[in-house]
């Protein structure tokens, strides 16, 4: 791509990508969903200002890879052990339903392949806590009982999703989806979960002794990038995505990191704060631009405007709502303690939308779907924050 070229791509890709972004935060929407319209908009379904390319395409991934590496920052490992089984009970049944249902509905109704099927059942099954975690905050309910079962269930939510996303990765790289591999892809991804972080960990205690004494600006960004590509890096060794780096990166960074070196080494968070602050306008930049390069990535023209494709969008688009409701019945007490948890485990956001891109560029799924698959994504993003606001709405009409 020509150096003319790629300035005025990236020029407009920020520039639409933070005004749909702002606007849709005004009108209490999601910034996501703002992000992709902008990227339809400039992209071939619209515009046409901007194509698909394999640089824009290196600049979304590296997006993506800090964008976990800023959910990871935000995960609490103490969390898991602190939400009890409700939490648990919530993230599996949340995972497995959709799953299963939208899997077997595109394998038995759709007659699409085994492993495509997979995959979109797949796709559906993350969880993006933001917007969910954001509506309660605003309503404050962020520390009831509720809310800790949510976060709770969201930290295994991102783990598994991680998971499920190296394995299928991994299975449409080799092609083998047998127990052994498998198996070994499992202990590999798990002993990297448990593995980098502490690693990671001491490396900011290296780079903190060796930091200079004059206020170097910026010093804190670049230890931050330079760890993140390399676990990256390491990551993708491993066979699994680059972007369980980030992730990894992000949980050594985290407030609430747990290890056994704690009661040796005093704990850096005046450091690591700093870095997460100085790297946060990097995750700015950079995380809206993947999520601007999956609008450009649709097409618009591949969506069936007939009845049946519509129909099967409309089912589809339900079916997701309705299975990650349904893991609200793990709650125990009120129907409406159910409500409040199953309408926060409904919007997909981020996480969707990276296994989606995956999908695409490792050409597991078409264009075709890959658009349909967006517009699900988009639609439950959309449906999560309006029920939820329902359903606390209600209990405050009670509660007057």
């Amino acid at each position: 791509m020509a150096i003319d070229n790629f300035v005025l791509s990236l020029c407009l890709i920020l520039l639409f990508g933070r005004l749909l972004g702002e606007a849709f935060k005004r009108l209490q929407l999601p910034a996501v969903v703002g992000e992709i319209l902008a990227g339809i908009l400039i992209g071939p379904s619209l515009l046409g200002w901007i194509a698909p390319n394999e640089t824009l395409a290196v600049m979304a991934e590296l997006g993506v890879i800090l964008l976990l590496f800023s959910i990871g920052c935000e995960t609490s490992i103490k969390r898991l052990f602190q939400a009890g089984n409700s939490a648990v009970g919530v993230a599996l049944l949340g995972i497995a339903l959709p799953a299963v249902v939208i899997g077997l509905v595109c394998l038995l109704y759709l007659e699409l392949p085994g492993f495509t099927s997979l995959y979109l059942g797949c796709a559906l099954t993350a969880t993006s806590i933001g917007i969910s975690i954001r509506v309660m905050a605003q309503a404050n309910q962020s520390q009831s009982q509720e809310g800790h079962i949510i976060l709770g269930a969201a930290v295994i939510d991102d783990i598994a999703g991680v998971i499920l996303l190296s394995l299928l990765f991994n299975f449409a790289s080799s092609g083998e989806v047998g127990l052994i591999s498998s198996g070994l892809l499992i202990l590999k991804i798990v002993g990297f979960l448990l593995l980098a972080p502490p690693m990671a960990r001491l490396l900011l205690y290296l780079f903190r002794a060796v930091k200079p004494r004059e206020e170097e600006t910026g010093y804190e960004a670049i230890v931050t990038m330079i760890l993140i590509c390399l676990f990256a890096w390491l990551a993708h060794a491993l066979h699994a995505p680059a972007l369980l780096g980030g992730f990894a990166v992000g949980l050594a960074l985290s407030r609430q990191f747990i290890s056994p070196l704690n009661r040796y080494l005093q704990n850096p968070f005046a450091f690591t704060h700093e870095m997460e602050v100085e790297s946060k306008p990097l995750v700015d930049i950079f995380a809206p631009i993947f999520f601007v390069y999956v609008g450009i990535s649709l097409d618009l023209s591949q969506i069936d405007l007939g009845w049946t494709g519509l129909f099967t969008l409309l089912m589809l688009s339900v079916l997701a709502i309705i299975t990650k409701m349904m893991a609200g019945l793990r709650v125990p007490g009120s129907l409406r303690s159910k409500t409040i948890v199953g309408s926060a485990m409904v919007p997909r956001g981020e996480v969707g939308l990276v296994f989606a891109e995956m999908g695409l560029q490792m050409e597991i799924i078409s264009p075709k779907l890959f658009t349909e698959l967006v517009l699900i994504i988009a639609i439950t993003t959309l449906a999560g924050p309006l029920l939820l606001k329902l359903a606390l709405a209600k209990e405050v009409r009670k509660d007057g």
